[in-house]
């Protein structure tokens, strides 16, 4: 019983792993302080799962994506999306795109993406 539990559990992580083209990276974000950066650089691809993404995200940081995660309604197409990630007291700014193929968490804080940066990485595979 405990092998089929555990083949059914790495098979979760593994469906589960946010494949990346670049490693994370956190860079300066002009006034608005600094940005965790996810290269998946897939361009033009409006299949990319940047919502499956956040809701990784949101819960390698130990929150419930349906309560800590805002974005607009879906669309078909969508690009250019801004929202919020509800994380250690306080809202990270949330941006993602097609048309370069990446998604940020931004936050004035450094110390707080470089945290985020380390709890996410394990659910985070370079492709």
């Amino acid at each position: 019983m405990s092998d089929v539990w555990t083949l059914a559990a790495a098979a979760a992580m593994i469906r589960s792993m946010i494949e990346v083209r670049a490693p994370l990276e956190i860079r300066a974000d002009g006034e608005a302080g600094w940005e965790l950066v996810f290269w998946v650089l897939d361009s033009f691809n409006y299949t990319t799962p940047f919502r499956a993404i956040l809701a990784e995200i949101a819960e390698a940081l130990g929150q419930q994506p349906i309560h800590s995660l805002s974005l607009s309604d879906n669309t078909t197409d969508e690009d250019f999306m801004e929202g919020t990630l509800k994380f250690d007291g306080g809202p990270l700014r949330v941006y993602y795109e097609h048309a370069l193929s990446y998604l940020t968490l931004g936050s004035v804080d450094r110390e707080l993406l470089t945290k985020m940066a380390v709890r996410v990485q394990p659910r985070v595979i370079l492709v």
